[in-house]
């Protein structure tokens, strides 16, 4: 398992304010920790709509 932070760019698409959500995910790969934290984006802020290339950076392997 490896230590992942990523960031989400987008819209809120009710206000349209921009936004950037950061994560920091325990996961196996790069991959499954980006499909976890659309989950949760997803989950918690259901307006959000992402518009730019979410950066992933490992934190620690």
């Amino acid at each position: 398992m490896a230590k992942f932070s990523i960031m989400l760019f987008g819209i809120d698409s009710y206000t349209k304010n921009q936004m950037q959500l950061p994560y920091k995910l325990d996961a196996k790969s790069a991959d499954v920790a980006l499909r976890e934290a659309r989950m949760c984006a997803m989950t918690f802020y259901p307006r959000f709509e992402e518009t730019e290339k979410p950066d992933v950076e490992v934190v620690k392997r």
